[in-house]
C-alpha cells in the first residue's frame, strides 16, 4: 500500500515539474524521490509521469490520481496537527460573537488566515448586542467577543481597543424631522425613537433613550428597517445605513443643536481565563481586520 512519504513526493514533483526540484522542495535526495514514485507507481499498478522527454509530464492515470493523493496529504496534515493540538492541550472549539453593528464584511478573508494556522479548530459564530456579548464572555460562553465598547466591563474580562465606528442620528427622508432645523434636543422629544436593546434592558451609552415614546429592536438591522419605514429617528452605525443613504430612503438629522453622532470604540473582549494561542491568534485576525476597515 502506499505511503504518505511516495504521495508527497508524487505531489512535489508534480508542481515543481522535476525530480530534482521535488527534492529540494522536500529536502531530500533526488533518488529518494524517484524511488518512492516508482514504489507508488508498482503499488498501484499504473504508470504515473511520462518520462520520455527532459521533464516528466503526467499520464492519465496520474492526472485521475493527483487531486485525490491532493486529499489524503491534507487530511493527514489535519491529522498530524490535530493530535499535536492534542498533546499541546490546545482548545478544540472556539466560539466568536459578533455585534452586528461592528463593521466585519472582510471577515471572511481573515478568518481564512486564522483557520490555515488552526485547521483543526471548530469555529462558532453568534450575533447578539454589545451588552448580550459582554454576558456570554463573562459566562464563558464564548471565547472572543467584538463589541462596540463600554465605559467599564465586569470583573475578569479584559479588553483591547481596535478601531473605532461612527454614529450617526438618521431620519427617514418623508419624516417630519427631516423637513426642518431643529434649535435643541427637547425637540426630538416629541417625535418617536427607536432604540437598539431591550425594554427591560439598562441602558448604556449607545442606547440612551431621549423621547418618552420608545421602540425598541435588537439588532441594528431592524432599527434600520424601522428608520426607513419612518417609525421613529435612531443613533445608528452609519455603515449600516450606507444604501439607504444612496437610495435617499433615509438622511442624517439636519439640526443646529448639539450633534448626536458620535464615534465609538470597538473593543475585542474575552474572559481573563480563556487565553491561548489560538484565541491570542483570532485576536490578531481581528485587530488586522479593523485596521483595514477604517
Amino acid at each position: 500500500m502506499f505511503t504518505i512519504e511516495q504521495l508527497s513526493a508524487f505531489v512535489a514533483t508534480v508542481e515543481a515539474g522535476s525530480f530534482s526540484a521535488a527534492a529540494r522542495k522536500l529536502g531530500k535526495v533526488q533518488s529518494a524521490i524517484s524511488q518512492n514514485i516508482i514504489t507508488l507507481e508498482i503499488d498501484t499498478n499504473q504508470q504515473l509521469f511520462d518520462r520520455s522527454g527532459r521533464y516528466p509530464v503526467l499520464t492519465h492515470a496520474g492526472k485521475a490520481l493527483l487531486p485525490q493523493a491532493k486529499a489524503v496529504i491534507a487530511q493527514h496534515r489535519r491529522l498530524t496537527q490535530q493530535l499535536h493540538s492534542l498533546d499541546a492541550a490546545q482548545p478544540q472549539t472556539l466560539t466568536l460573537a459578533l455585534d452586528e453593528g461592528v463593521p466585519y464584511a472582510q471577515l471572511a478573508q481573515y478568518l481564512n488566515a486564522f483557520a490555515q494556522e488552526w485547521p483543526t479548530i471548530e469555529l462558532e459564530f453568534l450575533n447578539a448586542s454589545s451588552h448580550d456579548i459582554i454576558q456570554l464572555i463573562r459566562q464563558q460562553r464564548a471565547d472572543v467577543g467584538l463589541v462596540v465598547s463600554e465605559l467599564t466591563y465586569p470583573e475578569l474580562i479584559e479588553f483591547e481597543s481596535i478601531g473605532t465606528i461612527e454614529f450617526d442620528l438618521m431620519v427617514a427622508v418623508n419624516h417630519p424631522l427631516a423637513k426642518g432645523d431643529f434649535a435643541h434636543l427637547d425637540q426630538l422629544k416629541l417625535f418617536r425613537q427607536v432604540v437598539i436593546g431591550a425594554r427591560d434592558r439598562n441602558p448604556s451609552q449607545y442606547n440612551l433613550q431621549h423621547s418618552p415614546d420608545v421602540w425598541f429592536a435588537d439588532n441594528y438591522y431592524m432599527l434600520a428597517e424601522l428608520i426607513k419605514g419612518g417609525f421613529g429617528w435612531g443613533i445608528v452605525p452609519k455603515h449600516i445605513m450606507q444604501e439607504a443613504l444612496k437610495a435617499k430612503q433615509v438622511c442624517s438629522l439636519p439640526a443646529s443643536f448639539q450633534r448626536l453622532d458620535w464615534t465609538a470604540n470597538i473593543d475585542v473582549i474575552q474572559h481573563i481565563g480563556s487565553g491561548n494561542a489560538a484565541c491570542n491568534e483570532l485576536r490578531r485576525q481581528l485587530r488586522l481586520m479593523m485596521q483595514t476597515s477604517q
